[in-house]
């Protein structure tokens, strides 16, 4: 049965670097999960053993269901329902599929019911989906912009929202604006706040990647009179 991981050898590069031990280390903060998680590995060959056997689940199921599914996707496309976008049925196939591989949230801390897995085998998890079918990358990678809330979040945010993107629950960030483009020092999506303290933003963005997914991370003016970047704050609207 192919494997679009195990087959190209290759892959392995990135594994082997010198520099993965220390980048390890820092992920895992010295292996101090270990005494708290069961799958939490105890040393760095431990680790790297854990990355791979993510990077062949994640090969297969790209191998053996996404990419027999792209052409069925390309060929139905999404589509309005009810004024609502939905994907391809096949997409929703492959979004399930990822779901119970446990392929969701594949950076976040295991607090959080993530992975905790470094960018590097994240980004060639990212590569071996593509491989298969550019089109659900794109929303499959898109679980990244939980990076930006968990960053930058606060402990009630994370804990509210990180879960669900690790169960599968799909993202995009919501910057471009018909005259915001490159430029987002541009972006003119206004935020005001009610006395009871609830944000409402009013203008137009366009040419999101997944712009009907369940959570979003929205660019807008929350400073009054401002025109650049230091006017700007980023919101979370949840669909």
């Amino acid at each position: 049965m192919a494997n679009y991981y195990t087959d190209h050898p290759e892959y392995d590069f990135y594994l082997n670097h010198p520099e993965m031990q220390r980048v390890v280390e820092l992920k895992e903060r010295n292996y101090a999960d270990k005494d708290k998680f069961e799958d939490a590995p105890v040393d760095f060959e431990d680790a790297i053993e854990n990355y791979k056997r993510v990077l062949e689940i994640t090969g297969d199921i790209a191998a053996n269901i996404i990419e027999p599914n792209s052409e069925d996707v390309d060929l139905e496309g999404p589509h309005l329902v009810d004024g609502r976008m939905h994907y391809a049925s096949k997409t929703y196939d492959n979004i399930e599929a990822t779901r119970q591989a446990g392929l969701w949230g594949i950076s976040m801390p295991r607090r959080y019911n993530g992975l905790n897995m470094p960018i590097t085998p994240y980004s060639m998890a990212s590569e071996i989906v593509s491989c298969a079918d550019a089109g659900f990358q794109n929303i499959w990678s898109l679980q990244d912009c939980i990076e930006t809330l968990y960053e930058f979040g606060s402990e009630e945010q994370r804990q509210k929202y990180i879960p669900r993107v690790c169960a599968g629950e799909t993202m995009s960030m919501d910057l471009t604006e018909p005259d915001a483009g490159s430029d987002l020092q541009r972006v003119m999506l206004k935020a005001t706040q009610d006395e009871d303290g609830t944000w409402r933003l009013n203008g137009v963005k366009r040419f999101i990647t997944n712009g009907d997914s369940d959570i979003h991370l929205v660019l807008a003016r929350s400073e009054e009179g401002t025109r650049d970047g230091r006017g700007l704050s980023m919101f979370i609207y949840d669909k």
